[in-house]
């Protein structure tokens, strides 16, 4: 029933801004972004408390600078990378994001906060090019995704491994949000995996089931390439080299949870790093 009132909030929504009308421009933290109308997770945020996933951001914001290589996969409409990209002043970044309405509002946000120099890819990721079937979610867009069987529409597909410029030698940042698909992603990006510093990603167990695979073939994977992480929570969890596993399969049977994680090469916690934005915000 909640499903079913949201998309019809979501339709009105919509028509209200007319025929013509594309999304709504709302001025928050994460910059002046224009949202869909019928959206009930980011845009509801970023509309009514003008600002999304701040903290988590701003402790993101500390780990870059100016000479710094950053990676998103699956960027939405630029709630994350905008902040991110305009706090560090970087211009070496490579952005992907195949909803094709996520990809218009991305483009536009952009250009709305001056963001120029991203590399920008309307593509899903996985472990091989192509082809894909794809479905985008009108009430919740941030969760459209890759659909192989029952997919709406068909995008185009890259891997990372493909796309990311070989005279990158380091990495100092992937922002993976992928609705489930991360361990396909992680397939097709084994060299660019293996010179990166450090790996954002959302983590849960009921998407990596959705898009079939599981918590410990997810967990295996990340261990190849990162010696530790920080759970995101308040206050923020460090998991040292060989803790980290152990915990995350521990919660492969937890329903309905979802996690941010950065994996990293820190081998000991870094204290400035455990000082929880989440705390202070």
């Amino acid at each position: 029933m909640k499903r079913i009132s949201r998309q019809l909030r979501g339709r009105w929504r919509t028509k209200s801004l007319g025929r013509h009308g594309v999304a709504i421009v709302a001025e928050t933290k994460n910059g002046l972004l224009a949202v869909p109308a019928g959206d009930f997770n980011v845009s509801r945020s970023l509309l009514m408390n003008g600002e999304y996933d701040w903290p988590q951001i701003t402790w993101l914001n500390a780990l870059l600078g100016a000479t710094s290589r950053v990676v998103f996969a699956g960027a939405h409409i630029g709630a994350v990378l905008i902040p991110i990209v305009r706090h560090a002043a970087t211009r070496t970044v490579v952005a992907y994001e195949p909803s094709p309405r996520n990809f218009r509002l991305l483009t536009m946000n952009m250009q709305l906060n001056g963001i120029d120099g991203v590399v920008t890819f309307n593509a899903a990721l996985g472990e091989r090019s192509g082809r894909i079937q794809f479905t985008e979610n009108s009430i919740n867009t941030g969760n459209s995704r890759v659909a192989p069987s029952d997919g709406e529409i068909t995008v185009d597909m890259e891997t990372l491994d493909r796309t990311i410029a070989a005279d990158w030698d380091s990495i100092d940042l992937i922002v993976m949000d992928t609705e489930g698909s991360e361990v396909a992603v992680m397939r097709g990006a084994q060299s660019t995996l293996a010179r990166t510093r450090n790996l954002y990603v959302e983590f849960s167990p009921d998407q990596l089931r959705e898009q079939g695979c599981g918590v410990v073939e997810f967990v295996e994977t990340v261990e190849k390439y990162f010696k530790s992480a920080y759970v995101f929570g308040a206050p923020i969890l460090f998991l040292g080299p060989g803790k980290f596993a152990e915990h995350l399969k521990g919660l492969q049977h937890c329903r309905s949870l979802l996690l941010n994680v950065l994996f990293t090469q820190d081998i000991e916690a870094n204290p400035q790093r455990l000082l929880s934005s989440f705390e202070f915000q």
